[in-house]
């Protein structure tokens, strides 16, 4: 099938780095991925009340995943759990090769007669260095 674009072109499906990381997680199916950067604000205003800077610090990004399961039965990760993001470097635009990750929540639920989703969410702080160093 061939392919024709009419005015701007757009992105759409999800990264392979995103499927990568979800599938070693829990085996399945990547449905949805929401990658949210974030970090502190702190406004500095001189004596009239104006603000004359802002500073943002402690970056923090947040990545969430669903998956249809493709395992036979589901084991959810443990909150706190470490994530590893292997040889994945970048997900839509957040380095996640520094810093440390873990399992913020887990959750699955079924619907139908055989289906099951998993749903990740999962804390990344760039910042942050391994325990011990």
């Amino acid at each position: 099938m061939s392919d024709t674009v009419e005015g701007k072109s757009v992105l759409f499906g999800i990264s392979s780095d995103v499927k990568t990381v979800a599938n070693s997680e829990v085996g399945g199916i990547v449905q949805s991925a929401t990658v949210t950067k974030s970090s502190n604000e702190t406004e500095i205003q001189d004596e009239d009340g104006d603000h004359v800077a802002v500073i943002y610090h402690g970056a923090k990004n947040e990545i969430s995943l669903e998956l249809l399961t493709t395992d036979a039965s589901v084991s959810l990760p443990a909150i706190g759990s470490n994530i590893d993001f292997g040889a994945v470097t970048d997900i839509d635009g957040v380095d996640v090769s520094n810093g440390r990750a873990f399992i913020t929540s887990s959750s699955s639920s079924q619907s139908g007669a055989e289906t099951t989703s998993v749903s990740l969410t999962i804390a990344h702080y760039p910042a942050m260095l391994a325990d011990g160093t």
